[in-house]
C-alpha cells in the first residue's frame, strides 16, 4: 500500500482521536492497560496546534484516508512533537518516520533547528525508536521552562513520569 504525508485539513480533526486510540492499543502488550484506555488528545488541542503549528496526516493512496497524524507547534525556540499516532494495522512500515521528517521540515519553515518531544524509555516504538532517528535523551539541566511544564501536566495527568523523558533532534 502507498501512502502519503500531507497537511490535515480542518474536516479531518474529528478521526484523529480514533487514530490514536487504535495506536494506543499496542501499550496493553507493554503491560500499560491505563495508556492503551487513556483518552485521546483533546479536539479543541488539535484545532489549538492547527491554526498556531502543524496538524500533519499519512494518508492512504489513492482513497487518500488519514491513517496516522502528528501535532507539532512551537514551544521554547523548538518545534516540540505533541503526538504521533498510527493507526496499528499500519505501523511499522516507515510511516512515523515520515511524519518526524515532515515536523522537521515544519521546524525549518518556522525557523528553529531542533525539535524536541516527551516518550517513554523503554517502549521499543518510543524511546528507542527516536534514538534511532538521531534524538537524544536530554538531562533535566537542558529541560526549557515548557518541559518542566509539561512534565508537571504530566505528572497531574496520572503518568509514570519515571518512565518518561524527553529527548531532542538538531536538525543542523
Amino acid at each position: 500500500m502507498a501512502y502519503t504525508v500531507r497537511p490535515a485539513r480542518f474536516d479531518e480533526y474529528d478521526q484523529l482521536p480514533e487514530i490514536e486510540r487504535s495506536a494506543a492499543q499496542r501499550f496493553a502488550a507493554q503491560a500499560m492497560p491505563e495508556i492503551a484506555a487513556g483518552e485521546p488528545t483533546d479536539a479543541t488541542f488539535i484545532g489549538a496546534v492547527g491554526a498556531l503549528g502543524g496538524v500533519f496526516v499519512a494518508a492512504t493512496e489513492p482513497d487518500d484516508v488519514p491513517i496516522g497524524f502528528i501535532l507539532v507547534g512551537l514551544l521554547d525556540r523548538a518545534a516540540h512533537i505533541y503526538e504521533i499516532s498510527v493507526r496499528e494495522e499500519h505501523g511499522r512500515r516507515g510511516l512515523g518516520r515520515q511524519l518526524i521528517d515532515e515536523a522537521s521540515r515544519f521546524a525549518g519553515a518556522e525557523g528553529v533547528s531542533a525539535l524536541t518531544l516527551a516518550t517513554f524509555r523503554h517502549i521499543p516504538w518510543n524511546g528507542p525508536f527516536y534514538q534511532r532517528l538521531g534524538f537524544r535523551y536530554l538531562e533535566q539541566a537542558e529541560w526549557t521552562p515548557a518541559l518542566f511544564i509539561l512534565r508537571q501536566h504530566e505528572i497531574e495527568s496520572g503518568l509514570s513520569v519515571d518512565q518518561r523523558a524527553f529527548m531532542r533532534f538538531d536538525t543542523e
